[in-house]
């Protein structure tokens, strides 16, 4: 693997108010951590450098997604969320208004255990195989994982339990949700960036893709549309210029309201 620096040779380090760096305090490990798309599952938008010292809430803050700012626009932005690595749901309780996004999943847990078990069944063997081995044995039930929650505030990388390269999950804003995976994990060394504030560092990020106007394929799209009549697509991009011509007349009156439009934001 190349080194921090080497990687991120471009990138200015975080200084303090005193404009002195706030050293690593070795020994100290480096993860390596893939944040995967939430539509695209198998499509890596980020990776980052992560010190084990570090909070899990460090990582979330770091972590880039469209529906964030899409929420942030429309007034109804949520703070809460959760990782869930290994049988441990580590919430994101910092704000007054978060809300515990495990709590009932936790109820599920406790008050359907016979729905539980056979969900459980048919994610570790598979609906089928299971139904077709039953007819030849009895197969003993699978153990479903005791499931714990804690806050990720308080919870640092170096204090969890997980396997390097298996999938975990990331869910904000309700139920976006995004595979991430610790791909890799090493002891810091000399070459790489030792400046605590640094962290983590942004490694990869996936170049966003310019979506171009529906109608005319020429300008980028600012406006996206759902349930549009008039539109050859659902959903339809439109730049300005297309849209206010489709929609409006000339003395700026809407022409139809049976649809819906947001600003469009990069994919």
């Amino acid at each position: 693997m190349k080194s921090l620096r080497s990687v991120n040779s471009d990138m200015k380090l975080v200084k303090t108010s005193n404009s002195q760096e706030v050293l690593v305090q070795l020994p100290e490990v480096v993860l390596v951590v893939e944040v995967y798309h939430n539509v695209h599952q198998w499509q890596k938008t980020q990776e980052f450098f992560v010190l084990g010292c570090q909070c899990l809430t460090e990582l979330k803050d770091k972590i880039f997604c469209r529906t964030d700012e899409m929420m942030r626009r429309s007034g109804h932005h949520d703070p809460s969320g959760y990782f869930l690595i290994e049988d441990l749901f580590c919430n994101d309780l910092r704000e007054p208004n978060s809300i515990d996004y495990s709590e009932p999943i936790f109820d599920w847990l406790r008050n359907a255990k016979e729905e539980v078990d056979q969900k459980w069944e048919s994610i570790i063997r598979g609906d089928l195989k299971r139904k077709q081995k039953a007819l030849l044995y009895k197969m003993p039930p699978s153990k479903v994982p005791g499931f714990r929650r804690t806050e990720m505030q308080s919870l640092r990388f170096c204090d969890l339990r997980f396997q390097l390269g298996a999938p975990y999950l990331y869910c904000h804003q309700g139920d976006c949700k995004h595979t991430i995976v610790i791909r890799d994990l090493r002891l810091i060394n000399p070459n790489d960036t030792q400046n605590r504030a640094a962290y983590p560092i942004v490694s990869f990020r996936l170049k966003p893709r310019l979506q171009k106007c529906n109608v005319c394929n020429i300008f980028r799209a600012k406006k996206v549309t759902l349930n549009d009549k008039l539109a050859s697509y659902n959903p339809c991009h439109f730049c300005e210029n297309c849209y206010f011509l489709l929609h409006y007349s000339e003395d700026w009156t809407l022409l139809y309201d049976d649809f819906t439009v947001y600003d469009y934001l990069l994919d």
